[in-house]
């Protein structure tokens, strides 16, 4: 769960080290909930340009991009790097499944809560 804005820095850090793997990993053929992760860093970029303290005015628009990213049969669940790319470097593969679940730390009891 988000408690401050450090771990809101950190979670914008690690969806852009994951969208960098995501483009390395599919060039311009990018997946569906690639755009939920892009849209998750952004908003919360807009939300330290415009000085913004109140994180939990954030968290729903967070949330909601998080579930999206989610969706059945095109979610992130369903993606497999290296099943779509036998010649991708594995430590990509390792480093993407590493990274969504760091990001997931974020959400953890929060959603199960709502």
């Amino acid at each position: 769960m988000i408690k401050g804005k450090k771990d809101l820095w950190k979670l914008r850090d690690q969806l852009e080290l994951l969208t960098d793997s995501i483009r390395e990993i599919e060039g311009k053929n990018l997946p569906y909930f690639y755009r939920c992760f892009d849209t998750m860093k952004n908003n919360i970029e807009i939300f330290f340009h415009v000085g913004c303290d109140d994180i939990a005015l954030l968290l729903p628009l967070l949330e909601r991009d998080w579930e999206a990213s989610h969706t059945k049969l095109i979610g992130v669940q369903y993606y497999d790097p290296h099943e779509k790319h036998p010649d991708a470097d594995p430590k990509l593969c390792f480093c993407f499944v590493w990274m969504i679940s760091e990001i997931e730390k974020f959400f953890d009891g929060r959603l199960n809560s709502l």
